[in-house]
């Protein structure tokens, strides 16, 4: 089922932001992500029940393109899951994600991951809960599938799964425990140009790998804000 790389955690003082993160699997896949609001939204994107989230993704070189959109859209999805947006009526929350390494399906997990830890640094948005993301590898061999635990070369795999799991935050999990988790968003992505196609019972053990390693990057966020030199202001929505 392999293991999780190292995971490390920073908090990155960005000026003109309310809170930043950067997020790595190992040494070779890593990103930063700022949050700035809840700000006075334009008049075309407010909405008067709630806030309006805004996703910016930026790859590492070059322009933003479809690809960059289209996580923008995704990312946009998984926050919108993890916020209280009704407490922030006609506002907008602006979150903008920058890949530090070369894209993979690690990296879009690593993205997702530097995003909830930009919510929790900045302190300015009611979280329900915190989206940690990883990957699942599928090695193919006939009619049996194995299931890897972010893979550190994805080309040596099938194809990957990303998964996103939302933590919510209960009382239980006030007391230390880890709280109970949903899978909030899934991306599969193939490498020898066939096509993913789980059964229920394969997909349930992928989501099981998944569960695993999204509880040990849950816990990681929670022991790098506890120890951080602001945990004192982070603590609470943190110790879910």
């Amino acid at each position: 089922m392999g293991s999780l790389r190292s995971v490390k955690i920073s908090f990155d003082s960005l000026a003109g932001v309310d809170g930043s993160a950067r997020f790595a699997f190992g040494d070779a896949c890593s990103a930063l992500a700022s949050v700035s609001g809840p700000i006075a939204a334009r008049p075309a994107s407010e909405h008067p029940a709630r806030g309006t989230v805004e996703v910016h993704v930026r790859p590492l070189s070059s322009v933003p393109g479809t690809t960059e959109k289209l996580l923008g859209s995704a990312f946009k999805g998984i926050i919108e899951s993890a916020c209280l947006l009704g407490q922030h009526p006609r506002t907008l929350i602006q979150v903008v994600v920058q890949a530090l390494s070369q894209s993979s399906s690690a990296l879009v997990a690593a993205e997702i991951n530097a995003c909830s830890l930009a919510l929790i640094n900045a302190g300015s948005v009611p979280m329900r809960g915190v989206v940690c993301a990883v990957v699942v590898g599928l090695k193919l061999d006939g009619n049996q599938t194995q299931f890897i635990l972010d893979p550190e070369d994805e080309k040596r795999v099938d194809g990957t799964l990303c998964f996103a799991l939302l933590f919510g935050i209960t009382s239980e999990s006030f007391q230390g425990k880890i709280p109970p988790s949903e899978v909030v968003w899934m991306n599969s992505r193939t490498y020898n140009g066939i096509p993913i196609s789980l059964d229920a019972r394969k997909l349930k053990l992928a989501t099981e790998v998944a569960r695993k390693g999204a509880t040990e990057v849950w816990l990681r966020m929670r022991e790098s804000l506890n120890s951080s030199p602001s945990a004192t202001d982070r603590e609470e929505p943190m110790e879910v």
